[in-house]
């Protein structure tokens, strides 16, 4: 099953991606099988890196346009993956260059003019964990599917500042006073959890469990949507499990 069909991805939908492992993977994973038959935006409402110029047709920065030239350009454009945000800015931290979001008024003015739109609502600091501080993650009220990527192979890492961004938040979510090592449990919590992953979903919430590699993470992967299920069977719309490395899903 390839990424489109697993996430029931169509015409017209408005994507937002949250969470942590594998969220900028996952967004250029998908917007590459599909630009060829759609044309795709690809945002964000917080700040990513600047991809690499392979995965996209076109880069626009709106804050460096007059409104009606954009448009003019969206609205003749073809089919491809078109990367808009606000503006180019430097990274401190890392030397690479960031793309600064769009807001939910630059966002009403642009996405009529694509077939689909992936937006990452989310920052982790490239950490395969996060807890959320209160105004994120960033999700655009127009979403029709929110995706929740967790990293399976967090199961068994140290609890600690070098693994999981906002430690201090993540800790209110897994409520649990054996902090040493991620267990299933703590996924589960961070899943189910009103202030976790799902805290400001719009429209269909899809669970992502990234990096289901080998037959431990899968069945690790297997054990945490039952655990999930057991305890809000109606919380989750679809479940998605697999490797965007090895582009192998199953739903």
């Amino acid at each position: 099953m390839n990424l489109i069909d697993a996430c029931n991805i169509k015409n017209k939908d408005i994507i937002t991606i949250v969470g942590a492992g594998g969220k900028t993977s996952l967004m250029f994973s998908a917007s590459s099988l599909l630009r060829k038959y759609y044309k795709v935006l690809v945002t964000t409402t917080t700040n990513i890196y600047v991809p690499n110029e392979k995965f996209y047709d076109k880069m626009i920065m709106l804050s460096e346009m007059k409104d009606e030239n954009y448009n003019n350009i969206i609205e003749k454009s073809n089919n491809g993956v078109y990367v808009i945000g606000n503006k180019i800015v430097n990274n401190k931290e890392t030397d690479k260059p960031k793309i600064k979001g769009l807001n939910s008024e630059a966002l009403d003015k642009i996405t009529p003019y694509f077939d689909i739109v992936i937006i990452e609502g989310d920052g982790s600091k490239e950490k395969p964990l996060k807890g959320w501080k209160d105004l994120e993650p960033v999700v655009y009220n127009k979403t029709t599917k929110t995706i929740g990527v967790v990293d399976i192979k967090t199961i068994g890492l140290n609890i600690n500042e070098d693994n999981i961004h906002r430690l201090d938040e993540f800790l209110k979510i897994i409520n649990d006073k054996e902090l040493q090592k991620v267990k299933v449990k703590h996924l589960k919590n961070v899943i189910l959890n009103k202030n976790g992953l799902f805290k400001s979903s719009e429209g269909e919430k899809i669970l992502f469990i990234n990096k289901a590699e080998n037959i431990k993470d899968k069945s690790n992967a297997t054990l945490l949507i039952n655990k999930v299920k057991d305890e809000n069977s109606s919380y989750i719309n679809k479940y998605v499990y697999g490797s965007i490395l090895k582009n192998e899903f199953l739903s």
